[in-house]
């Protein structure tokens, strides 16, 4: 069994389910994404009769009662026992020892799923595991990446396509949390399952956005939506009991995200001519990965399709101090004036959305 990618969990699983269960799982990499993976293989042997002992040892307390451990408890009328262990870095040479010679001695009986964020391949841990067990390497790939990669395993196993494109605009709207990733994916495949191909559209209609990626859409709504469906964004918002500053200041950071980026474009002109998402993507990594490159942090936090949506919608901008000035008298009038708030935010987006027009369309209106 030596090595896995992720996209291969799903053969460590049905090995499972044959009764072909390795002594050892090392998954290395994230440790919110190793936690559900493992999960996924041991809960097959969970219904077959094993027992579970959990130790997170970035807990003091947690990593005390596993260091008093002396031996290792064997499952009663035989069933194997599951270790799940978190922080494989904190256990020390003495106790990997100790480990390894009770997985030599009866290798039935016991099976451990040890998540470290990176490990040495000299360690013995490693080498055990290519021999007998199995390690599964997160490590390798960006978090962007990995959630990619489970998202195309879960299509695939529903049978289901999503365009590229379409898969980047999904992650853009959940974030990187990945429990938050995996609810809105199974959601999205349950209201999808009579649907070949799943779109932007659909994704729109079904998945919730974290909190901070639901603000961002009332900033896109300006460019693709309209002032009507942008007004019952911030509507519905409202009638959430979200603050109104909340709300205001979020616009304001994705206007500020904006000219940021719009500077950033200026001085990296390599962004600017990629017009498919595929290359701008590829050039943005390079910069990422440029030691010498200085990014704002408000930029490498974003993912690279909505910061390509943005540079879409800069095109249509001649500058940005007037959408500034409209947010300035928006804040005034809540701050200041008192005025409710349902009245200001609907004169804001009908002001905001007049400035994005071109001066053509002004003019005639």
């Amino acid at each position: 069994m030596p090595l896995f990618t992720p996209l291969q969990i799903i053969k460590l699983i049905d090995l499972a389910k044959k009764n072909r269960i390795a002594p050892l799982y090392l998954f290395i990499g994230p440790y919110e994404i190793s936690q559900e993976k493992a999960k996924e293989i041991y809960k097959v042997l969970l219904e077959k009769g094993s027992n579970l002992e959990v130790f997170d040892l970035r807990d003091k307390e947690q990593k005390k009662e596993f260091l008093r451990r002396k031996g290792f408890q064997e499952g009663l009328f035989g069933f194997r026992t599951i270790y799940h262990i978190i922080g494989g870095e904190e256990i020390p040479p003495s106790k990997v020892e100790e480990i390894l010679n009770a997985l030599r001695d009866k290798p039935q009986l016991f099976s451990w799923f040890i998540l470290f964020e990176n490990l040495e391949e000299k360690h013995p841990f490693y080498e055990f595991a290519l021999e007998k067990g199995a390690i599964i390497p997160f490590h390798t790939k960006k978090r962007e990446d990995l959630l990619e990669s489970e998202l195309l395993l879960i299509l695939k196993e529903y049978q289901l396509h999503m365009e590229k494109k379409t898969a980047s605009f999904f992650i853009s709207l959940v974030g990187e949390d990945y429990s938050h990733f995996k609810n809105e994916l199974e959601k999205l495949v349950l209201y999808a399952l009579d649907e070949r191909t799943i779109t932007e559209e659909k994704i729109l209609e079904i998945v919730v956005p974290l909190e901070e990626k639901a603000f961002y859409l009332i900033g896109e709504a300006l460019f693709t939506q309209g002032p009507e469906k942008t007004y019952k964004m911030i509507s519905s918002l409202l009638d959430a009991k979200r603050e109104p500053g909340e709300i205001l200041g979020y616009l304001y950071k994705y206007f500020k995200k904006l000219q940021i980026l719009k500077d950033f474009i200026k001085e990296n002109p390599e962004l600017d001519r990629e017009q498919s998402y595929t290359y701008f993507s590829k050039e943005w990594q390079k910069l990422k990965e440029d030691p010498l490159k200085e990014i704002p942090k408000i930029l490498t936090e974003s993912h690279p399709y909505a910061l390509f949506n943005m540079k879409k919608h800069l095109k249509k901008i001649d500058s940005l101090d007037p959408l500034f000035s409209e947010l300035f008298s928006a804040e005034w009038a809540l701050k200041r004036e008192f005025q409710p708030p349902q009245k200001v935010f609907q004169n804001l987006v009908f002001n905001l959305w007049m400035k994005l027009q071109p001066s053509s369309f002004k003019k005639a209106a």
